[in-house]
């Protein structure tokens, strides 16, 4: 029970992170406020679809083994939240880049 709490409070913390950590500054010449907010928007859109993918496979990867560590399957539940969070992070990063921003 007390590595599932462990694993649980983790996966707050980084989701907590994640949803007070707004994008950070990006900027681009010539793009207004509202153009930087809807391209966000749209990264951010295609991070929370690709880890949600990505979470699928995790799920299905840790069924065929039985669950996770000691075959507990919220054991690694920390690990992989935090890989989501790390993803979902860069997936956002580099879609604005290619969108022509830069964080400042």
């Amino acid at each position: 029970m007390r590595p599932a709490l462990i694993a649980t409070a983790a996966l707050l913390l980084v989701s907590a992170c994640s949803y007070f950590d707004k994008g950070g500054n990006w900027t681009q010449p010539g793009a207004s406020s509202e153009q930087m907010h809807s391209d966000l928007g749209s990264c951010e859109a295609a991070a929370r679809s690709q880890t949600k993918v990505d979470r699928g496979i995790d799920q299905d990867i840790a069924a065929t083994q039985g669950g996770g560590a000691f075959g507990d399957p919220l054991a690694d539940s920390g690990v992989s939240g935090y890989r989501t969070g790390k993803r979902y992070d860069d997936i956002v990063d580099e879609c604005m880049r290619a969108f022509g921003y830069v964080r400042q």
